[in-house]
Parts: C-alpha cells; structure tokens; sequence
C-alpha cells in the first residue's frame, strides 16, 4: 500500500479541505492511503473520520514568516524519518518552497497544487506572493483547480508547459440529488415551509463578500417579506457580518448555520444560490448548488469552468447589487412555481464526479512514486 502525504493548513469544511476529503473518500484505500501534515495543533472539523478511514496525523507549527529555519528543520527532521512518503502533495502556499524543498531533498515526488486565486489585498498579498513565488521552480509537477488557479499562483509558463494539469474540484454528484418531493421535505425538516429561502455556502471571510450578498438580500426582501438568507460556514467575520444583519433590521431573515455536516439538505431546502465572490480558485459550493438543482448565480470572480449551463449565471460584481437581485428575483419567479429537478447528470458531463477526479488521481500518484523510485 502506498501512503501519500497531504500539506495543509487544518482540515477543517473549507473548499480545498472538502476537496482533499472527497478524494481520500473515492480512493481505493486498499492501494492508496493518506496521512495528512497540518500547521495547527486542534482538531479540524475532518480528523476524526480521517483517522477512521486509516489515515494518520502529523504536526508543526504554522509557519510565520520568522520561524523558516526551525520550520525547514521541523520537515527536514520528518521526511527524513517516513521513507514511506514517496509523493508529498502541498495544499497550502505561502510555506510550500520550504517544505516541498525538503521533500526533494528527501527523494520525494513532490506537488504543488493552486485552489484559489489569491486575494489578499495591499502589503500582505504582495508578501504572500514573495514567499511563495519559488515554488514554481521546486515542485516537480503542480496541479490547480481551474487555470485561472493555475495561472495566479504558479504563472503563465508554468500553466502552458508539460507539468501541469487541472484537477477538477470533483464531489459525490449523487449526494446531492434533489427532486421535488424532498425539497419540500427539506424545507420543512429546516423550518422554512412557505418561504423563499436565498442560500450561500462559504466561510465568513471577506474574499466571499458577503456585505454584498447582504445588500442584494435587502432588495430580494422588498418583493418577497418572507425570504430567508441561509449561511452555511464559520469564519473570522462571523461577529461583524451578525453586526450587519442586525443593523439592517434583518435578524429574523438571515440564518447563521455555522458549520454544518449534510451540505446537501441545506441545498434541498434553498430556492436559490447567491455566491458574489471576489475570487474564487473554483468555486466548490457553486458545483454543489447546480448538482443540486439550484438557480446559481455567480460573481466573475468565480471561473467560467465552474459554469455548467442550465440555469446557472455569472454577471459582473461591478453591475451593482439592483442588477444582481433583478436577476435573483427572475430566477426565484421561476423556481418558486416550477418542479424542482437536480444536475447530476450535468455535473458528471463537466467532469466533477469524485469517481472520475480520483481514478485519474490515483493513477497520476503511482506514477509520480515510480518516479521518485528512480531519482
């Protein structure tokens, strides 16, 4: 059996964690295994099935930008230590030169995958991109969920040359199965029976814009009083954004989940998928909602990949939140007086089914073993 590392931060419900544990999920774990490098001390939201599913936790403190000689000993000390490791496969980017160096100098086959376009605005964003420009001349092959992923973190050469491949964010399409009948169970099993329910899935953090996702609420409510904004995720704006709500006088209108563990019921229950992101790598959850059925409406900012036709849109975030709740209200018109019916057979088409994301995985880390055999 081989045993893959997998570099992250914490497995907590963020896109590129859920992305991780839908593979290790699909993955024959009779021939492929993972263990997972984390940069905090708690659990995350995922340890404790990951540890049922056989894989196995190793930890080091989270990188600060000061403490790069005691964290490339820490790595140095670990690769050494796990011959096992033949493919060492890095999630997190602002650290990846330091430790995807030291699995090379390992004898590993190392990856560097993208899952977002960085957003991180003024003198932070420029020091992320500093520390972790080296890593396109280190990784022995890089991954990304969508080009434009590609292309952020790892530049055009790199992205239009033979080491690179995107790897589509796949999920388990028939999870989210949706027809008529349970989304009005759903519904009632949510407490929303007779309203129009508006949902976003998404950590409360401000690359999700949800201040504007708020406005655009606002307008929705002047034509539907009953409607309810429903948030799934947990994040460092939580106490602002409940701040904002009440201020607008919507505390009974928005629903704060936090972190919930049946994403598929909330999208069951949901009339529409609102999701204004500035940047996003993909845009999971937006795959999640049209594999649900849902009116998706999404920002630019999110890739066109993501975009699977039927009755999903992308539209400009700087049309302005009236332009953005016109056509939420089109779209709402429509779903409210129409048989609810799901996409899974339009996202299987589009090549995120984690059947097909983790076949072609699989295969890739047995070759990149052989070839970390021969270096």
């Amino acid at each position: 059996m081989m045993r893959i590392l997998q570099v992250i931060g914490v497995m907590d419900r963020g896109g590129a964690e859920t992305m991780v544990m839908n593979l290790y999920r699909a993955m024959d774990r009779s021939s492929i295994q993972f263990d997972f490098l984390v940069h905090e001390q708690r659990d995350g939201d995922y340890d404790a099935e990951i540890r049922e599913l056989g894989g196995r936790f190793f930890r080091v403190p989270r990188f600060t930008g000061f403490n790069g000689p005691a964290y490339r000993k820490k790595c140095r000390e670990l690769f050494a230590a796990h011959p096992e490791w033949m493919v060492v496969h890095g999630h997190i980017g602002s650290c990846a030169p330091i430790y995807l160096s030291e699995a090379k100098r390992a004898g590993k086959y190392t990856i560097a995958h993208s899952h977002a376009q960085n957003y991180e605005p003024g003198l932070e964003g420029m020091v992320f991109n500093l520390i972790a420009h080296p890593v396109r001349h280190i990784a022995d092959y890089f991954i990304g969920c969508s080009r434009e992923a590609g292309l952020d973190r790892f530049g055009k050469s790199v992205v239009e040359g033979d080491s690179f491949s995107v790897l589509a964010n796949g999920i388990d399409a028939q999870r989210y199965a949706c027809d008529s009948s349970s989304h009005e169970l759903a519904k009632e099993e949510m407490g929303f029976v007779g309203r129009p329910v508006v949902c976003h899935v998404g950590r409360l953090i401000p690359v999700k814009n949800h201040e504007f996702l708020f406005d655009v609420f606002e307008i929705i409510r002047r034509h539907y009083p009953q409607a309810v904004l429903v948030l799934a995720g947990r994040g460092e704006l939580e106490c602002s954004l409940k701040q904002s709500v009440a201020s607008r006088g919507l505390d009974d209108a928005v629903c704060f989940l936090g972190v919930v563990d049946n994403v598929p019921v909330v999208l069951r229950a949901a009339d529409i998928f609102v999701f204004p992101s500035i940047k996003e790598g993909l845009g999971l959850a937006a795959i999640e909602a049209q594999a649900s059925g849902l009116p998706t409406l999404m920002s630019e900012g999110v890739p066109a990949s993501a975009l699977m036709g039927g009755n999903a849109r992308r539209i400009a975030l700087e049309a302005g939140a009236e332009q953005w709740a016109h056509a939420c209200l089109q779209q709402l018109d429509i779903a409210l007086r129409s048989e609810r019916h799901d996409g899974v057979k339009l996202v299987r088409s589009h090549g995120f089914d984690i059947g097909q994301t983790s076949i072609w995985l699989a295969d890739f880390y047995k070759r990149a073993a052989q070839l970390a055999v021969r270096k």
